[in-house]
């Protein structure tokens, strides 16, 4: 499942070796790296939440399985290190641009620290994963209520991945008709207009291991146990939109135009450690560590904007099946089946 990309279980591509120079150029990079999946996570967070725009009547219920994928684009596959501000030095013996967790790199730019020219930290930028799409399954529920409204649920439990990490999302969104309120579109019974909006927000943790380097010649704690490292990633996304759909006998064509956004919250929780090079005392000018305790926390805006979206609906008896494609940052796919009734 493409899932576990972000809850470790691609090894290598989550370490984040790059705390080892400070917690600043962590942040800066880790931001970088992670980038193209918080965008397709909150690409897929925004669609999925309807298959018409006619609200059940009070009492009537929908529960549909289904799942959303976004692709990253090919722009979103490395990113530019050398135009970065970093604290270390850059190592261009490869190409200046580096992987994104979606992309792939044989060759990857190095980055190195010193103080009064002694060496304390290198590394290699990590590389991705190759996958540059992202599929987010999810169960939801709606509800009609009273006056032409629908509420909706959407849940995943957290699930867990051995010790890798784990996985979850829950959500929450409506829908009210306004053709209801408009005598002439009342009277047209294969169209409904309604307004509809959502919220949804996942979490994943991804476990990781990053010890000390050989390049220390200090060790202050060399029993140390660093297996609490995770990397943790909450994406919220919520949307806006006018839908309209229009039914003829099983079939159900709708759109919607809209407005959607994502927030993005990053953490490396855990204890790392950061190197440094002893500046007095008996073992001066030797490259030693210390311990940081959630060294990288990164709040910031996902994406923010117009949301367009179209699709169709099959109705057999209380079954549906239903596509749709939804356009807002990136490009996403959505496919359900599901029952309904009233």
């Amino acid at each position: 499942m493409q899932w576990t990309v972000l809850t470790g279980a691609s090894g290598q591509n989550t370490r984040l070796d790059f705390v080892y120079g400070g917690t600043g150029d962590a942040g800066v990079i880790l931001q970088e790296y992670l980038e193209p999946y918080a965008r397709m996570i909150g690409s897929n967070l925004t669609a999925g939440w309807y298959n018409t725009a006619r609200p059940h009547k009070l009492g009537g219920l929908d529960v549909t399985a289904s799942v959303s994928w976004s692709r990253a684009p090919l722009a979103a596959l490395t990113y530019d290190i050398s135009g970065m501000e970093l604290d270390g030095t850059i190592e261009l013996s490869a190409p200046d641009e580096a992987p994104t967790i979606a992309g792939e790199q044989e060759e990857r730019p190095s980055i190195y620290y010193t103080e009064e020219g002694i060496e304390y930290a290198r590394f290699t930028l990590p590389d991705g994963t190759g996958v540059d799409f992202f599929p987010l399954p999810m169960l939801q529920m709606t509800v009609g209520l009273p006056f032409g409204t629908d509420v909706s649920a959407r849940f995943v439990p957290m699930i867990g991945f051995g010790n890798y990490g784990e996985i979850g999302l829950w959500g929450v969104g409506g829908k009210h008709s306004v053709s209801q309120w408009i005598p002439v579109i009342k009277r047209i019974r294969p169209l409904d207009i309604s307004l509809q909006g959502g919220y949804t927000r996942v979490t994943s943790s991804s476990h990781i291991t990053v010890e000390p380097q050989a390049i220390v010649e200090v060790d202050p704690s060399p029993a140390f146990n660093w297996d609490d490292q995770f990397i943790v990633q909450d994406v919220q996304g919520w949307t806006v939109n006018l839908i309209t759909s229009q039914t003829l006998a099983f079939i159900t064509f709708y759109q919607g135009i809209g407005y959607a956004s994502s927030l993005v919250e990053i953490r490396a929780e855990g204890h790392y450690p950061v190197q440094f090079v002893i500046p007095s005392g008996p073992d001066e000018n030797k490259t030693s560590y210390e311990i940081v305790n959630d060294p990288v926390t990164l709040r910031y805006q996902n994406f923010s904007n117009i949301r367009l979206n179209a699709g169709a609906r099959l109705k057999m008896g209380i079954f549906t099946l239903h596509y749709d494609f939804t356009h807002t940052f990136y490009s996403t796919h959505s496919v359900g089946i599901g029952f309904t009734f009233r």
